[in-house]
C-alpha cells in the first residue's frame, strides 16, 4: 500500500470516528430528551405501584397477626376462665367435705392459692375480728381478739359488706394486725363473707397476682354455703361460721382459744403432713398417677399412707385435744387435687 492510499484511509477513518462520535450525542441528547419528559412520571407510577403493593402486603400480614391474637387471646381467656372454674369447683368440694369450723376455716384460707400470694379468713363476731386460719403469713399472731372500731378498713367492709381496697398499714388494720400482716404501704383487699344475718367473716388476701373478682367469687360461694348449711338453734349463723358436728373433741371455736403452745403444736402438725405427703409424691409418683387414674389411691398407696397416718398419730395427733387431721387434709389437697373421691372406697377417713 502506498503512502497516498495510506493517508486516504487514515482520513475516512476519522471521518467515520467523527460521525460515530456525532451520532452517539444526538443519541444520547435523544435518550436525555425522553427521560427528562417521561422519567419523572414514570418513577412516580412505579413508586405508587411499590407503595401500594407493600401496602396490600402490610394490610394482609396485619390482618393475619390481628387474627392470630384474637384467637390467642379468646383461647387464653377461655382457658383462664377454665381454671378458674375448676379453683372455684374444687374449694367447693373441699368446703362441703368439712363440717369442722377449724378445718373449714383452713380450707377456705387455702382456696385462695392462685388468687393472692397472702391470705387469712378472719371471724365477725360481737364486733371483734377472730382469727379464723392464715396461708404464707409467718407473722406472730395476735394474743386477742380485734374490735371492729380500732380497724377502719375492717369496719367499712363490715358495715357496706363490699370489697375494699386499703392499705397495710396501723391506721387502715389496727397496730395488732399490721404487726401480725406486716406494715407497708402496698395495698390490700378485704372481701366480706356475707350472710342474711351480716358479714360472718372476711377473707384477707395480698401480694402476688391479686384477683380481686375471684376472691369475691369464693366470698359469695362460702357464702352461699354457710346459708345452706343448718346452724345449731342456740347460735345464729353470724356467730359461727360452718355448723359444728358433735365430736369427742372439744371444737376449736378461733385460732385465738388456741394457747401458744397449741398453736405451735398445730403450725408443727401441718409441717410434718405437708413433708410426709411430700415425700410420697415425690418418691411414689407412679404409684399416685395409677391411683388418681383408677380413683382408689388409698388402695394404690395403702402401704405408705398408712405408715404416715401411724406416724402422725404417734408423733402429733394426741398432742392436744384440740389436734386436727392435717394429714388428711394435705392428702386431700396434694394426693387427690382437692377430690376426695379420688382417694377411693376403702380409705378410712380422718383420724378426727
Amino acid at each position: 500500500m502506498n503512502e497516498a492510499t495510506s493517508e486516504l484511509l487514515a482520513d475516512a477513518n476519522d471521518i467515520v470516528r467523527e460521525q460515530l462520535a456525532l451520532a452517539w450525542r444526538e443519541h444520547i441528547e435523544r435518550v436525555r430528551d425522553v427521560l427528562e419528559a417521561q422519567w419523572p412520571e414514570r418513577m412516580e407510577r412505579a413508586i405508587e405501584e411499590t407503595i401500594a403493593g407493600m401496602a396490600a402486603r402490610l394490610e394482609t400480614e396485619y390482618q393475619d397477626a390481628l387474627e392470630s391474637r384474637l384467637r390467642s387471646a379468646a383461647k387464653t381467656e377461655k382457658t383462664a376462665r377454665r381454671d378458674l372454674v375448676q379453683k372455684l369447683n374444687q374449694a367447693a368440694r373441699r368446703l362441703r367435705h368439712f363440717e369442722s369450723e377449724t378445718q373449714w376455716s383452713h380450707t377456705l384460707a387455702d382456696s385462695t392459692r392462685g388468687f393472692c400470694g397472702r391470705a387469712a379468713v378472719f371471724g365477725v363476731r360481737d364486733r371483734r375480728l377472730f382469727l379464723e386460719a392464715a396461708r404464707n403469713i409467718p407473722g406472730e399472731t395476735p394474743s386477742e381478739p380485734v374490735t371492729i372500731e380500732s380497724a377502719p378498713a375492717f369496719s367499712t367492709a363490715v358495715e357496706t359488706r363490699d370489697t375494699l381496697i386499703a392499705l397495710r398499714t396501723r391506721g387502715e388494720l389496727s397496730e395488732p394486725l399490721a404487726d401480725f400482716l406486716g406494715e407497708t404501704s402496698e395495698k390490700c383487699c378485704l372481701v366480706p363473707l356475707v350472710t342474711r344475718n351480716g358479714v360472718a367473716a372476711i377473707i384477707y388476701g395480698d401480694s402476688g397476682d391479686l384477683d380481686i373478682d375471684a376472691l369475691e367469687l369464693l366470698a359469695a360461694m362460702a357464702g352461699a354455703m354457710i346459708e345452706a348449711r343448718p346452724a345449731p338453734a342456740a347460735v345464729s349463723a353470724a356467730e359461727t361460721l360452718v355448723a359444728i358436728s358433735p365430736a369427742p373433741k372439744p371444737e376449736i371455736l378461733s385460732w385465738f382459744s388456741l394457747s401458744r403452745e397449741d398453736r405451735e403444736l398445730h403450725l408443727r402438725a401441718q409441717r410434718f403432713a405437708s413433708v410426709q405427703v411430700a415425700g410420697i409424691r415425690l418418691y411414689q409418683s407412679e404409684k399416685v398417677k395409677n391411683g388418681r387414674t383408677a380413683h382408689d389411691l388409698y388402695t394404690s398407696l395403702k402401704v405408705e399412707i398408712d405408715t404416715a397416718r401411724e406416724a402422725f398419730r404417734r408423733e402429733v395427733l394426741n398432742a392436744s385435744d384440740s389436734m386436727v387431721d392435717y394429714l388428711h387434709l394435705e392428702l386431700v389437697r396434694t394426693l387427690a387435687n382437692d377430690d376426695v373421691e379420688l382417694l377411693g372406697r376403702d380409705y378410712p377417713g380422718p383420724m378426727v
